[in-house]
């Protein structure tokens, strides 16, 4: 990967707003023997409320590792994305060994679970603070003091009907982080971002027992904002410019994230729940991990998941280990259909296009890169200067550095006034014939092919044997039957023909075809920075949850690929955190 790029990188720290609750409770015991309660069996009407914290939003050149990344934006709330609303919470009571809590044994009992339903918000009318309150829910429990973990808009209920651990919880593997429909994004999945306890003492309804309990969206999300045009610095392509268009994921994971975040110092080492990134200087010193993390090696191509032994592209959405093997990805219809505009998403006075969500994901560090490491595709329209006979906008051709309006064109360039000379293989009544005129006249680097076409025909044909239709071998018929390529009745480049993929015929002689000019660049995206491009960081090319990545497109070096391909371009990036929309509280 070439690292010889500038990121830099906005931040933003906090958490999030959570949304309407109603009253209306259902609650499981799990366990009703406590391990250290105090008093006799009682039941107590329970209250908590969820809040995040926050902090004064800052900026810095470098993607920062770390809790607060490099300062917080507010979650959207619009009819695109609501990023805030809470509709449903389960709430999971144990208790832990001393002051261990969600670290403590995971053999320790889940007591009891309680669910609750969630109404809509009141307003004070200034549209910003809310409260979100529900009516205080009855937990059969003993007396004593309980540790408390939380989920947000859970989906299914896939704690029901079990005898649950702390382990269950901290390794359930949730793989719907949020619902997308036609009307947009919503239900987020939140989950406890620290320990929060509570204390039970026979609490009346008119008097709940309380916990604050911190909690995080599971989902990152990634926006992107460019300039109108750039200049391309590349001294190959002299006054072109680049047009930003659109952009898309690539390696999304999609197979699931841990309920509850972990960090280890190694990939494969002993994780701490709810445990913090640990930057120095903000360079990350220790990792996030996902359920695969450990087992993504440049070796492995073996991964569990629900229960069935899979591939790393069951790993991901879009996965681009794909891309040079699946006849999908080599066709730039393809991307074309994927990579979109984005959603515009306003923050202050800037606007920023959202691209997507995605799961958290993370490797080690010298495994980062396009096998596994989420990633940006960015669209992007190419205007040449100084090419002869070419309208802007529409499809071109390249060999090397050379940019060319039409095949007829670059085989000119190639071959020269001999270019004519191809029709003469009309006259070849035999396959000797043939193979004379493919020595005599073809060159061996031929751009389109046509030199292997006829060599492949030739091969194994008695030099006397005649040919039956000499007509059907000329460069024309073999350009439009084989690569789908011919000019229309105004000159314009027709494309994709009796079912080839121009692209794809043309790339293995070193033809690269960029059809409405379209061209493509690849980003890793950075979550750290360790100031070394000689070397990839720990936790440098991840995603991790709860996170906003924002990618500002700061230049373009060169020409792209006909599909995506690695960088070459320069991003400026900045890691905010989601937070609540000032302080609020949901009690319930």
């Amino acid at each position: 990967m070439n690292k010889n790029i500038l990121h830099t990188v906005k931040g933003v720290a906090g958490c999030l707003l959570m949304a309407s609750l109603a009253a209306g409770c259902a609650q499981e015991d799990i366990d009703t023997a406590p391990s250290g309660g105090g008093g006799m069996s009682a039941s107590s009407y329970v209250s908590l409320s969820f809040a995040s914290p926050q902090g004064t939003p800052t900026r810095s050149n470098n993607p920062t590792g770390g809790e607060k990344g490099d300062g917080q934006e507010k979650g959207q709330a619009n009819e695109q994305a609501n990023e805030n609303e809470i509709k449903s919470a389960v709430a999971f009571f144990y208790q832990g060994s001393g002051t261990d809590g969600v670290n403590s044994d995971g053999s320790t009992k889940i007591m009891a679970v309680a669910t609750f339903n969630v109404g809509s918000p009141t307003e004070p009318g200034n549209g910003i603070d809310r409260t979100y309150t529900t009516t205080p829910q009855q937990v059969d429990l003993d007396d004593g003091t309980y540790n408390v973990l939380v989920v947000a808009n859970p989906g299914a209920d896939w704690w029901t009907g079990q005898s649950l651990t702390l382990a269950d919880v901290r390794n359930h593997i949730q793989t719907t982080a949020w619902t997308a429909s036609e009307s947009g994004y919503s239900d987020f999945v939140m989950t406890s971002a620290a320990d929060a306890t509570l204390t039970l003492n026979s609490n009346p309804e008119n008097d709940p027992a309380k916990a604050e309990v911190n909690v995080e969206r599971m989902a990152a999300r990634l926006d992107y904002k460019a300039e109108a045009s750039y200049p391309c610095t590349d001294p190959a392509y002299t006054g072109a410019t680049v047009e930003i268009t659109g952009a898309a994921l690539v390696n999304n994971l999609t197979a699931g994230s841990y309920m509850l975040k972990r960090v280890a110092s190694t990939v494969d080492g002993v994780p701490t729940y709810l445990g913090n990134e640990t930057p120095d200087a903000g360079v990350q010193t220790n990792y996030v991990l996902d359920p695969w993390t450990a087992d993504k090696t440049s070796a492995n191509n073996s991964f569990t998941i629900g229960g069935e032994v899979k591939t790393a592209e069951d790993l991901y959405g879009e996965w681009f280990g794909n891309i040079s093997q699946d006849p999908n990805y080599q066709d730039p219809n393809y991307w074309a259909d994927y990579v979109q505009p984005g959603t515009e998403v306003t923050v202050g006075t800037e606007k920023w296009q959202r691209i997507g969500y995605t799961l958290e994901n993370t490797t080690a560090a010298e495994e980062a890169g396009k096998r596994y490491s989420t990633g940006v595709v960015f669209k992007a329209k190419f205007h040449p200067q100084g090419v002869a006979n070419y309208t802007d906008g529409e499809t071109f051709f390249a060999y090397g550095t050379k940019i060319y309006a039409s095949m007829e064109d670059m085989m000119a360039g190639f071959y020269g006034s001999k270019f004519d000379d191809l029709d003469n293989i009309t006259s070849c009544a035999t396959w000797g014939d043939v193979k004379q005129f493919i020595t005599s006249t073809l060159l061996t680097n031929d751009p389109s092919g046509y030199n292997k076409y006829l060599e492949g025909l030739a091969e194994g044909k008695d030099d006397s044997e005649t040919v039956a239709n000499a007509s059907s071998l000329t460069w024309g018929n073999y350009m439009l039957n084989e690569c789908g390529y011919s000019k229309d009745e105004n000159g314009k480049v027709v494309l994709d023909q009796n079912g080839n993929v121009t692209r794809i015929a043309l790339h293995p002689y070193g033809t690269r075809t960029y059809e409405d000019a379209t061209c493509y660049y690849t980003w890793w995206v950075r979550h750290s920075n360790d100031n070394d491009d000689t070397k990839k960081g720990i936790m440098e090319y991840a995603i991790v949850r709860n996170n906003i990545y924002k990618l500002t497109v700061n230049s373009v070096y060169s020409l792209g690929g006909e599909v995506p391909e690695e960088e070459s371009l320069i991003v400026d990036v900045y890691v905010n955190d989601w937070l609540l929309l000032d302080n609020e509280t949901l009690p319930m």
